[in-house]
C-alpha cells in the first residue's frame, strides 16, 4: 500500500525538481546576463578613459609645438621694441640745464624760482618770487634776450605778505610784501620727433611736470 502512494506521489516530486531546477538555472543566467553587462559597460568606460587620455596628451603636445614656434619670434619682437624705446627715449630726451641755467642767470639777486612746470614739448610755465615791484617787468626783458627762448608773456603778478617769523629770520623789523610773478615761456626745442607707431593724446601733458628748486636764488648759477 505504502509503494502505490509512493508511486503515485512521484510524478509530483518530478515537477517540483524541475521547478527549482528551472529557477536555478533563470538566477543562473540572470547573473550571468548582469555580469556580462557591467564587464561591458567597465571596459567601455575604460576605453573612453584611454581614448580621452590620449586626445588630452596630443593637444597637450601641438600646445608645446606652437609655444615652442612662437617663443622665440614673440621674444624677439619684443627685444626689438624695448630698443626701439630705448633709442626714441633717448634721442626725445631735452637737456634743460642750459634754459634752466639762462632763467637763473637773469634773476635778480633776491629772485627765487617757487615753481617751474612744462606744460608742452617747448613750454614751461614759471613762478618768480621778487622783493621788488619792479623786478617782474626788468626780468620778463632779459629772459627775452636769451637765445633759447622764443617768446616769454607776463601772466600776472601777486603780491604776498611776509610772515613774521620769515621778517625774523631775514633780519627785517617791519614785514615786507613780496611779489609772486607767473611766466608762460616758448623755448627752442629742435628734437621735434614723434614716438615710433604712437598716437598723440591732444589731452596729456608731452613733458612731466616738473617742480623747480626752490631754494634757487638769482644772480648765477652753480657750475
Amino acid at each position: 500500500m505504502q509503494k502505490l502512494v509512493d508511486i503515485n506521489l512521484l510524478p509530483e516530486k518530478i515537477r517540483e525538481r524541475t521547478t527549482w531546477l528551472w529557477i536555478v538555472l533563470a538566477i543562473f543566467v540572470a547573473a550571468l546576463i548582469s555580469w556580462a553587462i557591467l564587464s561591458w559597460m567597465a571596459q567601455k568606460n575604460e576605453d573612453e578613459a584611454r581614448l580621452l587620455k590620449q586626445q588630452t596628451y596630443e593637444v597637450q603636445k601641438q600646445q608645446e609645438a606652437i609655444t615652442s614656434q612662437l617663443r622665440p619670434s614673440a621674444f624677439g619682437q619684443e627685444k626689438a621694441d624695448l630698443a626701439s624705446t630705448v633709442e626714441f627715449l633717448e634721442g626725445y630726451q631735452y637737456k634743460t640745464h642750459p634754459l634752466i641755467k639762462d632763467l637763473v642767470k637773469a634773476l635778480p639777486e633776491r629772485g627765487f624760482f617757487m615753481e617751474l612746470t612744462f606744460t608742452a614739448p617747448n613750454e614751461v610755465m614759471l613762478n618768480v618770487q621778487f622783493d621788488d615791484m619792479t623786478e617782474p617787468a626788468h626780468y620778463l626783458t632779459r629772459i627775452k634776450s636769451s637765445s633759447l627762448v622764443i617768446d616769454a608773456t607776463f601772466e600776472g603778478v601777486e603780491a604776498k605778505e611776509l610772515g613774521a617769523n620769515e621778517s625774523k629770520q631775514e633780519g627785517r623789523q617791519s614785514v615786507l610784501p613780496r611779489y609772486e610773478a607767473k611766466y608762460f615761456i616758448q623755448f627752442v626745442d629742435e628734437r621735434g620727433v614723434t614716438p615710433p607707431n604712437a598716437t598723440a593724446d591732444p589731452n596729456a601733458d608731452s613733458e612731466p611736470q616738473l617742480p623747480a628748486d626752490m631754494n634757487t636764488e638769482g644772480g648765477g648759477t652753480n657750475g
